[in-house]
């Protein structure tokens, strides 16, 4: 029996920072932007609020994160699948029957891969957390400042 999975896809919008902008180059406090905590956090480029790696990482799904970007938003279908580029990755063509796209609203896109078993997709999961050659989030491509719902129609928390 097959198995489909569902994911919400949005994205930051890099030029829609809300923080402050001192517009002097190559400055170490170019941007700043004031957390929910109060503490003010300031970089020489705006894409470390939105890059896992960096101090400044405000953090998916958080609060702040949405506070200092918008959504890119999408006029249809079309667009969003084309800016988002998605395709599961090569490597699992034996284990997805395949794939489609809706758009959920003007900024998300909705994906769902069926997969031919549960296990298959479990096996998606384990090749795509390879510590030595992981597949980020299973995809061909991932662009970057994408962020998707962890609570979303067709999760995973019921299978075991």
């Amino acid at each position: 029996m097959s198995f489909k999975w569902t994911k919400l896809f949005r994205s930051y919008d890099l030029n829609s920072f809300t923080g402050l902008d001192s517009q002097i180059p190559n400055d170490q406090y170019r941007y700043a932007f004031k957390k929910k905590n109060g503490v003010t956090i300031y970089t020489n480029d705006r894409i470390n609020f939105l890059k896992e790696t960096s101090n400044e990482f405000l953090g998916w799904h958080s609060e702040d994160i949405r506070k200092a970007f918008s959504f890119v938003k999408f006029s249809n279908l079309e667009q969003a699948k084309s800016y988002f580029n998605l395709e599961p990755h090569p490597v699992h063509n034996e284990r997805v029957i395949g794939y489609k796209f809706a758009l959920h609203d003007e900024y998300t896109l909705k994906m769902t891969i069926e997969f031919k078993s549960i296990a298959d997709w479990k096996k998606f999961n384990i090749r795509n957390n390879d510590s030595h050659d992981p597949i980020s989030h299973g995809m061909k491509t991932y662009g970057f400042c994408v962020e998707y719902d962890k609570d979303h129609p067709g999760n995973y928390d019921h299978v075991s």
